[in-house]
């Protein structure tokens, strides 16, 4: 079973739309999972005419006026090939989640765009709430991420467009994760192009 994986598509924020590339890069999976900051829920419709969408909310966005898809859900828990997997945006990791984004802005100011130790604070914070899970989804920092904690697959497909904060470098990605029952997840990562401003 294929299943396409995004995150972070701020549509109509940051985009007018979902972009092409995206869709078409979708082409011929059986389900969407969508990690969040989608923004308006209608901006799915493209990726809902290929395939079943199941998509959380993301973290509001006060200067862009958006609620982050606030009607959808916080949390997706689903079945999938025999695989167990949890869908998150992953921005609330606790008491600590403003000191961990200030201090990644910080980095970013500097010029240092790769975190590790946040992807790894937030691997665990959802490895602790979808113990479990075989596989764990999340979106918000617009890095693609893929990391085995024990037997639980941890991943982040990356931002579906370009980052548009302090000239970013992340290459805008999704991810498609192929699900057979009681064989590891195989992941290919679909590095897009980038849009057009």
């Amino acid at each position: 079973m294929r299943i396409g994986l995004l995150a972070d598509t701020h549509v109509p924020y940051r985009m007018a739309e979902i972009p092409a590339g995206v869709v078409s890069s979708l082409r011929g999976v059986e389900v969407i999972l969508h990690a969040g900051d989608v923004d308006e829920p209608w901006a799915l419709a493209p990726l809902e005419a290929l395939a079943p969408v199941l998509a959380v909310r993301g973290n509001y966005h006060i200067l862009e006026r958006s609620a982050a898809g606030a009607s959808l859900p916080r949390v997706v828990e689903v079945e999938l090939a025999g695989h167990r997997l949890a869908v998150e945006h992953g921005y609330d990791i606790g008491p600590t989640t403003l000191l961990w984004k200030g201090w990644s802005l910080v980095r970013q100011l500097g010029g240092r765009w790769e975190f590790p130790q946040y992807d790894a604070a937030i691997a665990r914070c959802l490895l602790r709430r979808h113990p479990a899970a075989d596989v764990i989804v999340f979106g918000h920092t617009h890095r693609f991420y893929c990391g085995w904690w024990g037997q639980t697959l941890v991943l982040n497909p990356g931002a579906a467009l370009r980052t548009a904060y302090l000239g970013a470098p992340y290459i805008p990605s999704i991810v498609l994760l192929d699900l057979e029952p009681a064989v590891p997840p195989t992941v290919t990562r679909v590095r897009l192009f980038e849009p057009k401003e």
